[in-house]
């Protein structure tokens, strides 16, 4: 195998290197974070130090498509900030909610988005639970009177997600998603790749018709659609995605990364959506809708990162955008949510082959 016949059995034992045994998971993991040098610059410490400020953001949207209703609620907006210790491309770390300091209760929301970043795969793992504490924001299809509420606390409304989205990224040796959201590497040229994934969540929706301010559910000439009449709305999504995503190195250091992945999604309702005076929850069969168009809707997941890095010192700002639709007979749903966060850092304690 690749020895010269002049050479001989003798040559090629003292010469060639004896094939490795039994480093099956040492040659993954090479592959795995396998990268071209002249485009990406490994990692060259072992510890990482970052203070980061985290702002998530929701809206969740129902529309009545036989009559062109539509009401949109979002909670607060959550602002955390706290430290992160990071041990080569892995983070842990606490925030706290800036706007519960002083007010002598804890907030009944929980949004718990991780994000890991490898040179080859990345994965997405999303829990939220948001309380009761949306606004209405905007009431459409329903007359002057409604828009005299909105703004206005509306706690009829619950929502719960949970979810994991895994990828593959083909050209991840010259492509790194980590320099753009990591801080682990470097982008030293500007590349593309292409991306491709899938991806499950389960949402719940609790939903109290009569929690709704007054002037939507009493409002003469404007009778609010029997579509809202919900009580509870639970679907698993299952769905594949491609899409595509660039690094660019406008200036030494500096580096911005947009990603916009679609996908295309299966849902699967897990109990029907009922009139609030109905008490029966008998799940939905499976085969019996699962040819039906509304059952498949496009999804979308956005990334974008600033980052400057000179591998010692970093910081930057992230943002990442997932939304989902979802269909029920005349009734549609849209969720959207994300988190911005901006982030200073430091590396430190360098690697041996760096020393």
């Amino acid at each position: 195998m690749g020895v010269p016949p002049a050479m001989g059995n003798a040559a090629a034992s003292t010469e060639m290197p004896k094939p490795e045994k039994g480093n099956i998971f040492s040659k993954f993991f090479k592959a795995f974070n396998a990268m071209d040098t002249t485009y990406i610059s490994p990692n060259r410490y072992n510890w990482a130090f970052m203070l980061q400020n985290t702002n998530s953001f929701e809206t969740y949207a129902l529309h009545s498509r036989e009559l062109g209703q539509k009401l949109s609620f979002s909670p607060k907006p959550a602002v955390k900030i706290g430290p992160y210790l990071g041990w080569r491309w892995i983070f842990l770390g606490y925030t706290f909610e800036v706007s519960s300091l002083g007010k002598g209760h804890e907030s009944r929301k929980t949004e718990l988005e991780l994000s890991l970043y490898s040179a080859m795969l990345g994965c997405d793992l999303i829990y939220r639970r948001t309380g009761d504490d949306f606004r209405l924001r905007k009431a459409k299809g329903l007359g002057e009177a409604a828009k005299d509420v909105e703004g206005e606390n509306c706690h009829g409304i619950n929502v719960k997600v949970t979810g994991i989205n895994a990828y593959y990224i083909f050209n991840h040796k010259r492509f790194s998603y980590p320099a753009a959201f990591a801080q682990s590497t470097v982008q030293r040229k500007s590349c593309g790749s292409w991306k491709a994934g899938f991806s499950y969540t389960r949402h719940e929706l609790d939903f109290n018709y009569d929690a709704l301010p007054h002037a939507l559910t009493q409002n003469p000439g404007h009778e609010l659609s029997q579509d809202f009449r919900i009580d509870k709305l639970k679907y698993d999504d299952y769905s594949i995605s491609c899409g595509y995503a660039y690094n660019w190195v406008f200036k030494r250091n500096w580096l911005l990364c947009v990603s916009l992945a679609p996908a295309i999604g299966y849902k699967r309702t897990r109990s029907n959506v009922l009139p609030i005076e109905t008490e029966d929850e008998e799940e939905t069969p499976f085969w019996s809708s699962f040819f039906t168009l509304d059952n498949f809707n496009f999804d979308v997941t956005g990334r974008i990162g600033l980052v400057w890095n000179n591998t010692k010192y970093f910081g930057g700002l992230s943002l990442i955008l997932h939304n989902y639709n979802y269909r029920h007979n005349r009734l549609s749903v849209n969720n959207t949510f994300g988190t911005l966060n901006f982030y200073v850092g430091l590396n430190f304690h360098k690697r041996k082959a760096y020393r």
